[in-house]
């Protein structure tokens, strides 16, 4: 069986080439990225085994990738223009 080699968050964000907070943060808004099999605390100190950096660099989004393409096309393509005014038009 292979072992596991575990990093701190700060050398696990290193590795994956993000900022020094990258695990830190994930972690906090994506709870459910982090296995708890992957992920050990000790004292203030958070490690992640080499699975749970593999498992998060394969599940979060890449750079660069647009959330709605298929929407915007959509947008972009129709010929009627959207005009927002105000409802009541009564002024005085």
């Amino acid at each position: 069986m292979k072992e596991n080699n575990w990093y701190t968050f700060l050398e696990g964000s290193k590795k994956l080439g993000k900022s020094h907070s990258y695990l830190y943060k994930s972690m906090k808004d994506r709870p459910e990225l982090f296995k708890s099999t992957m992920i050990q605390k000790h004292g203030r100190i958070w490690l992640i085994s080499d699975e749970g950096l593999n498992y998060i660099k394969k599940n979060t989004k890449k750079e660069g990738d647009r959330l709605r393409t298929a929407i915007l096309k959509a947008v972009y393509k129709t010929n009627y223009h959207f005009v927002f005014t105000p409802f009541n038009l009564n002024i005085f």
